[in-house]
């Protein structure tokens, strides 16, 4: 009896809450998906290091598990107030509390369990386009096979399970307090709107905004420390509720006040629905605003990276082989020898980077370029300026396919990456570069050559090859162009010549200040550079980085819009009375159609654009930020309106969804 009263029930619910089990497929499908990447075959054969996707996902699948843990609280919760009637008239028959909860737990179960087998088999699609891509990102050749193991579906099963039972961890305890009464009176708890005096409550709204503008202005100009940034972050999360708070008393006082256009059309009727429900929903509405704010950053910064991968990757990595070593005598033999085993040596030349014991270009760039630095574990720049005298500087150009170039007499060229050389023009314009102005300045290139403590640490001065009698060799370089592509392991190889070189830059000799550039965000220095190998390992460390955060943006988007969707849909029955009165007051069907748009568009609007204002400035900032220090030719805006547009795609659709199920149900 209880278990036909448990499956019609499960029947019913998986009709009215269609969007929720939908998203909860989704959820399990990417959640298997990501496993299923730890524990292919295919993925551990490409990767090497492996661990560092398998903390990427399981860092993202402990945020991913709170929110479907808060998720499907959230919607146990909703379920519960929705059907308290039907829980009261169970006890009004005769049935105790303790059957009524577990009825209730079993049918989430079971919906659970209906959303994890619904997204098992996409799951596995997914899985499989995945590894494709990582695939294609290191131009492997990928034969489509199915991967699947029995560990990646215990452990999803295991995720899920437990997101489930400790959702529903208090619903026994919530059922053993209610009485007959509270059941029955539970689902008008939504309709009690106190005509509070709420004046007070609409200085929330300015109060909030103004501080939501400090805080862009803030981190717009950089004014937030690392200290007291938290500080910022969590005044942010109360400015965001404490809106929502004064919005429904600003909405109520808008109608008292029957300010022009208040009557017009249905205006009233939507603004009273709006103010109810924002009302009732104010803690619900921040939080989604904080999830829609949270996906967009996250989606910025797959962009970020996806296009950082696609432009600049392969531009600081410029040569096939790059060797350093701080000896300027070494003669590099033995990594020839190691090259030349499983490739094709076409073009190799190795010299000297110079220096004359000074270094105010150096600390002229640490006083006026952002994001230098020096500590303990390193530095942006040498201890002294970098030069190269102008045989070896044409030399690597034509290795590299660029023309080369011609000082005249007594000349000077900058070579540096584009963020440092406006900085170093100016310096050269002021006759700074030259202590002795023996040489006149030339010109400025910024060809990629590798200037990430290689070819210097983001710059070069190119002098005449006599100049360098007056300068010391500072450290040798090992420059290589191999035909074909390198053999996996070649990098490791080169490593393993001189054990001190995998304790890293800075490690091996601590007299010798290594130089590492300016890039913060996207920085890759080492002592050995393989292009092909080292473009794999960069890569795929990038693809994972955007693969999880896209994953974390998908989940907190769709779980938040599911809350939307699901809490308009629910109430469309209760509406469709309200809708039959204004059909009976002469409301036509083409008005009545538009009045619900506009009802469920201001619904869908207000987290829509306040997490839109939250994120934009944050966004350019960082967008800004990332340009800069990167040095990738790209728009500050372009990020950012990617970001938003694949944010607004994937909620026009559950908002178009919603507005068809809502006409649906008011009118049938």
């Amino acid at each position: 009896m209880l278990s036909k009263l448990t499956l019609r029930n499960v029947k019913r619910s998986s009709k009215d809450y269609i969007i929720y089990i939908v998203t909860m497929a989704i959820v399990a499908s990417l959640m298997f998906a990501f496993n299923g990447m730890i524990f292919s075959q295919d993925m551990k054969d490409l990767y090497q290091e492996f661990g560092i996707f398998i903390a990427f996902v399981g860092l993202a699948s402990f945020f991913i598990v709170i929110i479907v843990i808060w998720l499907v609280h959230y919607m146990v919760h909703f379920m519960m107030e929705k059907r308290s009637r039907e829980f009261g008239t169970y006890l009004l028959l005769g049935m105790n509390k303790k059957q009524i909860a577990s009825i209730f737990r079993r049918e989430n179960m079971i919906l659970g369990f209906i959303s994890l087998l619904a997204g098992v088999i996409p799951g596995m699609f997914f899985q499989i386009a995945f590894t494709n891509i990582f695939y294609s990102i290191v131009d492997v050749e990928y034969h489509i096979s199915p991967d699947f193991s029995p560990w990646n579906l215990l452990l999803t099963f295991g995720l899920f399970l437990s997101a489930y039972v400790l959702a529903l961890f208090r619903v026994k305890r919530k059922f053993k307090k209610m009485t007959i009464n509270s059941l029955i009176s539970m689902d008008k708890h939504n309709e009690l709107v106190k005509n509070e005096k709420s004046t007070w409550k609409k200085l929330l709204v300015f109060i909030s905004v103004a501080y939501i503008i400090l805080f862009n202005v803030l981190a717009l100009t950089s004014n937030m420390s690392l200290g007291s940034v938290w500080f910022y972050i969590a005044g942010l999360v109360a400015a965001i509720y404490l809106l929502y708070i004064g919005l429904s008393s600003f909405f109520l006082s808008y109608i008292k006040k029957q300010h022009k256009g208040i009557y017009k059309e249905a205006n009233i009727f939507v603004f009273r629905q709006l103010s109810s429900k924002i009302k009732t929903m104010r803690f619900t509405m921040g939080t989604l605003t904080i999830l829609f704010t949270t996906a967009l950053l996250a989606w910025m910064v797959v962009m970020m990276f996806t296009d950082y991968q696609n432009k600049e990757l392969g531009k600081s990595l410029a040569f096939d082989v790059l060797v350093f070593n701080e000896d300027p005598n070494y003669d590099f033999r033995d990594e020839l020898n190691i090259i030349s085993e499983d490739s094709v040596i076409e073009d190799q030349h190795s010299y000297n980077i110079y220096e004359n014991g000074t270094d105010h270009i150096n600390q002229y760039l640490y006083e006026h370029v952002d994001g230098t630095w020096r500590n303990d574990l390193g530095s942006s720049y040498f201890s002294y300026d970098t030069y190269i005298g102008i045989s070896d500087y044409n030399y690597i150009r034509s290795m590299l396919g660029y023309e080369t170039v011609d000082l005249e007499d007594h000349g000077y060229l900058i070579h540096s990456i584009e963020r440092v050389r406006p900085y170093l023009e100016q310096l050269a314009a002021s006759g700074s570069v030259i202590d002795n102005n023996a040489l006149t300045y030339k010109g400025a290139f910024s060809d990629p050559l590798t200037q990430n403590g290689m070819n210097g640490a983001d710059y070069l001065i190119v002098v005449p090859d006599p100049y360098l009698k007056s300068m010391d060799p500072y450290y040798s370089l090992l420059a290589v162009s191999i035909k074909d592509q390198a053999p996996a392991g070649l990098s490791e190889r080169l490593h393993s010549i001189r054990p001190s070189f995998l304790s890293e830059i800075g490690g091996f000799n601590s007299t010798f200040q290594h130089g590492q550039g300016s890039n913060n965000i996207i920085s890759y220095s080492s002592l050995v550079l393989v292009r092909d190998n080292d473009i794999v390992e960069v890569g795929l460390a990038l693809v994972s980085i955007a693969f999880v955060l896209a994953y974390v943006g998908i989940v907190f988007l769709c779980a938040a819009l599911t809350i939307l969707a699901v809490q308009q849909l629910s109430d469309s029955s209760k509406y469709k009375f309200r809708y039959s009165i204004l059909k009976q007051l002469g409301l036509s069907r083409k008005e009545t159609d538009r009045v619900v748009l506009k009802q469920l568009g201001v619904y869908y609007l207000c987290p829509f654009v306040i997490s839109i204002v939250l994120s934009m400035f944050i966004g350019l900032f960082a967008s800004e930020r990332f340009v800069y220090y990167t040095g990738i030719q790209a728009g500050i805006f372009w990020y950012y309106l990617l970001a938003v547009f694949v944010f607004a795609v994937l909620y026009a659709v559950y908002f178009i969804v919603t507005y068809v199920g809502f006409l649906r149900n008011i009118y049938h």
